[in-house]
């Protein structure tokens, strides 16, 4: 099969590859708990999501909304409600709410059939005002009585919760945990009959435990979204490689797969996208060298960082110790000849980055946000950490190995 070439795009779901059991254990899985899907950016997570929007199992109903740019719990709710409304079926429960507040009822009667997206989330952020925890709460628990169950599909709820710590302060985002916990839980933790699937770029851990709320969440299942499996990328590959009219030989096709590592969906495409700049490629049988020549001078090159830079940005997350600390553990890992450190070495650069500020506590807590954030990953049989993917470990020694090292000079002068 051909496919396009989507580096960062979301493929439709006759060219997801390779997710075909993870998305059966997600069905099987959302009949009793919620699912949070875990993945870094661009390893196919939202494809998943694509996926259970267009091509839903008999009796459920999903609705699909990204609340990436929202700071505020009122919005959150807001683009809940609005993602309901341009559902004919469920608007109808929506309107005939007691709780719909009546100037927002009439509003919606009157325009029921030219509805638009924009003009619903104002009007509900509008009507919704100060009461909206319990009137959304109330139009939400309406979708007990659909047809079919309805399920909640909401794209990068982490940095939602995010945001609004840090726009909106700490208390405001445990008071919005609460509440969604009490729309998705009856009493003594007994589901409802709706279902959510939520899903994000950034591990969540690192907020709920700075919020000191580890249990908002536990009604969820943690399914995460793997690299492929062998085979499975290896027909991404050919079905690349017939879309765009060149061919990699065996040998080629391997090593392609050694520099990238673990083979990311993502990271397929975008080596192939700096294959086909190559102005001869169509009918080209490239060779392994050719593959390593585009690895190292495109890939690798400075044209392609910001492909990366995400990667290195989202850092920040981490506060600014933690973030010193991180690019210094990571830093270490890069710059290592094996590719591997101990974590006794790792705890060594810890402590020169973060000095009297150093804990062992803390250590474990960024290695472990750097292992949810698949950066790294812990052999356990040599007590050894290494990038997960060889891609990112180059791309990290590239442009990254000497971070740092000008500060500890000015220091030691």
């Amino acid at each position: 099969m051909a496919f396009r070439n989507l580096p960062g795009g979301v493929p439709e779901p006759e060219e997801l590859v390779g997710r075909e059991h993870l998305i059966e254990v997600l069905w099987s899985q959302l009949r009793t708990v919620n699912i949070h899907l875990v993945a870094p950016r661009r390893f196919g997570k939202t494809g998943v999501m694509r996926h259970v929007l267009k091509l839903p199992r008999d009796s459920y109903l999903p609705v699909y909304l990204d609340v990436e740019e929202l700071s505020e719990p009122q919005k959150f709710a807001a683009e809940l409600l609005a993602a309901l409304l341009q559902h004919d079926k469920l608007r109808s429960l929506i309107v005939r709410a007691k709780a719909l507040p009546s100037a927002l009822r009439q509003w919606v009667t009157d325009w029921v059939e030219d509805i638009e997206v924009e003009s619903v989330r104002i009007k509900l952020r509008q009507n919704l005002g100060e009461a909206w925890e319990e009137t959304a709460r109330k139009l939400v628990l309406e979708m007990e009585n659909a047809d079919a169950t309805v399920v909640f599909i909401i794209d990068e709820f982490p940095e939602f919760l995010a945001n609004v710590c840090r726009k909106q302060g700490d208390e405001a985002a445990r008071g919005f945990l609460a509440w969604f916990r009490s729309v998705r839980m009856r009493q003594k933790d007994e589901l409802r009959r709706f279902r959510f699937i939520i899903g994000g770029s950034t591990s969540i851990d690192t907020t709920l435990r700075r919020l000191d709320v580890p249990d908002k969440l536990n009604d969820f299942f943690r399914l995460a979204v793997e690299p492929l499996a062998p085979g499975d990328a290896e027909a991404l590959l050919l079905g690349l490689e017939q879309s765009y009219g060149f061919c990699l030989d065996a040998a080629a096709r391997k090593t392609l797969f050694e520099l990238i590592g673990a083979p990311v969906p993502y990271f397929i495409h975008l080596f192939v996208s700096q294959i086909i700049v190559d102005r001869e490629v169509r009918g080209k049988l490239f060779t392994p060298e050719d593959v390593r020549a585009v690895y190292q001078g495109r890939l690798l090159g400075a044209t392609c960082r910001e492909y990366f830079n995400y990667y290195r940005l989202r850092l920040k997350r981490y506060g600014a110790d933690g973030e010193r600390a991180a690019i210094a553990i990571l830093r270490e890992i890069a710059n290592s000849p094996i590719g591997r450190v101990a974590d006794s070495s790792l705890y060594a650069a810890y402590r020169k980055a973060r000095r009297k500020g150093a804990s062992e506590l803390e250590f474990l807590e960024i290695i472990a946000d750097l292992e949810c954030d698949w950066y790294v990953t812990l052999d356990t049989t040599t007590n050894e950490y290494y990038f997960r993917l060889e891609i990112m470990r180059a791309w990290w020694h590239r442009f990254y190995r000497d971070v740092g090292k000008k500060a500890r000079k000015e220091e030691a002068r």
